[in-house]
């Protein structure tokens, strides 16, 4: 079974690495998503330290991005 930092896209996967070289709580984040099958596993503040470390922002985020990720995890 895969989790959620595998499905990450690419551009997401590799902000968070950035975040990770920098911050631990970003290094803290990414084993929480390796940790997790899926999106709605995520705490409200695990998906703000997300948004965070990715440079995203809240409110560019439909309802379906924050129920289930669908803007940051690939099809696959």
């Amino acid at each position: 079974m895969s989790n959620i930092y595998e499905r990450l896209k690419p551009k997401f996967k590799d902000a968070l690495e950035e975040s990770g070289a920098k911050y631990s709580t970003a290094k803290q984040l990414k084993y929480v998503l390796l940790s997790k099958p899926y999106w709605d596993a995520l705490t409200i503040e695990q998906m703000k330290s997300f948004l965070t470390y990715t440079d995203e922002a809240g409110y560019n985020m439909s309802a379906s991005d924050f129920m289930y990720g669908t803007k940051f995890l690939s099809d696959e």
